[in-house]
């Protein structure tokens, strides 16, 4: 299937051309065929006519007086390109012209031609003395065993009528093809390589380069230069647009920045206060605000890892997890508690409202463990479901609440996270929480330092 501009207007100027070429040849072979007949009456007119000459002198076998040959083949001017010859039943020559246009070996070897043309059974051919094709008319001499026999030589190429003919065939033809070559060329100097600049144009804004411009098109056509006038008003608006997108992006991006930075040292804020308070408080006091400090922290340490990863709206889990871990180090009441983490750099990403939840879990967790140990760890491996799997285990079996506020806060939170938690009774804790992969839409920039 033509797909291409010139193939397709190629195609439309050839069958434009075809009522002409047609027409053409109808003529061109109408002629050929009316001029081929002449040339055959001719030659059927000369033997006929030099055949009534001869019955009046009475042909008869021997040689011709030279009175009888002049009379009989008189009017040579008349008879172009046709040569004549007398002879007898069996073909045997009793006279022929002194001086026949083209030599005196036009008879066949053989004798009287015998070969009729097809369509037409008065013309004989066959192949002269000479070699040469010839085509032949007999007409037999009245009053006499004699024969007149007229011969034109047939040189199909050389013919005048098949010259016309090829002329008539050709020169419509080549006006055609000079006709499709023209607009071919026209096609591709005035439309088809500002095209191309206008794709190499459009290309380059595809990829991203808005500065590109189609100024190059200065000296295309009018309708080209138009065109490339309103692709480059359109990259500079696109450009310009684009800008100002950027920029509004980059303003919302450092607001959001800001308020993530304020509600994370909100919360230090408020934990600051807490353990104020809680060191003025009485020792009975103290242990009840402990619990919502150390919850508040966590809710801090999450915006924190979310402010410090330089993507608003996701925590890197490991970062999270040894945040947590130092915080959870402090139980108070001169007692030690050591945390020790086991996770990589980057174990993964999860959105910040489940990081909030991570938090929240693990600072319970870790304070059960506080509680009923000396030591923990926690432990953070990803596996092969898209998931990261985080253990908190002590030497001491049993220790997670099975009752009051940290028991039913624990399973919410694990709700949340999507998560069962596992005891293996056995002193350690297991729960699986989901990564996520979609990189976040704003704040992919880090933090200005």
């Amino acid at each position: 299937m033509l797909k291409t501009l010139r193939a397709n207007v190629a195609l439309l100027l050839i069958a434009a051309n075809l009522p002409v070429i047609a027409l053409a040849v109808w003529l061109g072979v109408r002629d050929f065929q009316g001029a081929d007949l002449t040339d055959r009456d001719r030659l059927v007119q000369a033997a006929e006519l030099v055949a009534a000459r001869a019955a009046t002198y009475g042909a008869k076998p021997g040689p011709l007086s030279d009175e009888a040959r002049a009379a009989i083949f008189q009017d040579r001017g008349s008879r172009a390109r046709i040569g004549v010859a007398l002879v007898g039943p069996s073909g045997e020559v009793r006279a022929e012209e002194l001086k026949a246009p083209f030599g005196s070996g036009f008879l066949p070897k053989q004798g009287l031609p015998d070969k009729a043309l097809a369509g037409d059974d008065r013309i004989l051919k066959g192949r002269g003395a000479d070699g040469k094709a010839y085509r032949y008319a007999i007409s037999n001499v009245a009053n006499g065993d004699a024969k007149v026999v007229a011969a034109t030589p047939f040189d199909f190429m050389g013919r005048s009528q098949t010259q016309w003919l090829l002329l008539t065939l050709g020169l419509p033809a080549l006006m055609t093809l000079l006709c499709v070559g023209l607009v071919l060329f026209g096609i591709e100097r005035y439309v088809l390589r500002w095209i191309r600049l206008l794709r190499e144009t459009a290309e380059a804004y595809h990829g991203g380069r808005l500065d590109v411009s189609a100024a190059r098109l200065d000296q295309a056509p009018a309708e080209l230069a138009r065109l490339g006038a309103a692709l480059d008003g359109m990259s500079r608006r696109v450009h310009e647009r684009s800008a100002e997108l950027e920029s509004a992006v980059e303003a919302r991006d450092t607001l959001l920045r800001e308020l993530h930075h304020r509600v994370k040292n909100n919360f230090q804020m408020i934990a600051s206060l807490l353990a104020l308070q809680r060191q003025e408080a009485p020792q009975s006091l103290s242990a009840v605000l402990r619990a919502p400090e150390d919850r508040v922290r966590a809710m801090a340490a999450a915006y924190k890892a979310s402010y410090a990863s330089g993507e608003i709206g996701h925590v890197e889990v490991g970062a999270l997890i040894r945040d947590v871990a130092v915080q959870a180090r402090d139980v108070g009441a001169g007692r030690s508690f050591d945390v020790a983490v086991e996770a990589d750099e980057k174990v993964g990403e999860l959105d910040l409202d489940r990081g909030v939840s991570l938090a929240l879990l693990l600072t319970e967790l870790l304070n059960a463990a506080g509680a009923a140990a000396a030591s923990a760890s926690v432990s953070a491996k990803p596996d092969d479901e898209g998931r990261v799997v985080i253990c908190v285990s002590t030497p001491v079996p049993s220790w997670r609440p099975e009752s009051g506020l940290p028991m039913r806060l624990i399973r919410a939170y694990g709700d949340q996270l999507g998560s069962p938690i596992e005891d293996d009774g056995a002193g350690l804790i297991c729960f699986r929480v989901a990564l996520t992969f979609d990189k976040p839409a704003i704040g992919m920039k880090p933090p200005a330092r």
